[in-house]
């Protein structure tokens, strides 16, 4: 006889108030600039979404429907990491920006420094943050040991249904999420003529660039 241990994922979400070599991490969309047909397209931008990990967030993979027991396989946890803006104004843009980190102070974006960029090279800082606030994600999981048969050749056989005897303490893990919206102002800011924007979010060890460029031939295809 022998043990193999199982997980089911159980998820809760907490709300709280709140050099060397530097990874650069990237994301980009395509979509009609707002300005070229106003009536047609939104003043928004579309979402740009760049998922990081981080070795030591790994969760227990959750068995297939139908399956009393399986070996226990770990899955890389994904921190998402977005961006978008609205066009208030010709001269005003708002960037709506979200981290996640398993450091709250990673996650917190007003430690980061934030400016952008325009296809001119034209760099803009912003004027201020808006709306911040940083929570405690947690995802807390059920963790099973059960008694397993093997034939001769050390193969599983059977798994018997009994996790119930040897219960385990429930693991958990934890990691932080921190929105906010950065606003940018300068007279004529956004103009019909402007072929992308680049928002960089940076602070020493990781750097995140969201690029948007802007087609008339998207809006034509549409």
């Amino acid at each position: 006889m022998g043990r193999v241990v199982t997980g089911v994922l159980l998820a809760l979400v907490v709300g709280l108030g709140s050099s060397g070599c530097s990874p650069t991490f990237r994301g980009e969309a395509v979509q009609p600039n707002p300005l070229v047909s106003p009536l047609e397209t939104l003043p928004m931008s579309e979402t740009i979404v760049v998922i990081t990990g981080d070795m030591e967030l790994n969760l227990p993979r959750a068995p297939q429907a139908g399956e009393s027991a399986a070996h226990l396989h770990t899955d890389r946890y994904p921190l998402h990491n977005e961006a978008s803006f609205t066009m208030v104004s010709r001269d005003r843009l708002r960037f709506h920006v979200q981290l996640e980190h398993k450091w709250k102070e990673w996650a917190d974006l007003g430690t980061w420094q934030v400016y952008l960029e325009d296809d001119r090279g034209h760099r803009y800082l912003p004027e201020g943050l808006d709306h911040a606030s940083t929570k405690l994600l947690v995802t807390m999981w059920d963790t099973e040991v059960r008694t397993v048969h093997r034939n001769q050749f050390g193969d599983i056989t059977s798994i018997e249904d009994d996790g119930w005897r040897r219960r385990q303490p429930l693991s958990s893990l934890a990691v932080f999420r921190g929105r906010g919206d950065f606003v940018f102002y300068k007279r004529d800011l956004f103009r019909p003529d402007v072929r992308s924007l680049r928002l960089v979010v940076h602070r020493p060890g990781e750097t995140f660039e969201f690029t948007w460029n802007f087609s008339d031939a998207v809006a034509s295809s549409r």
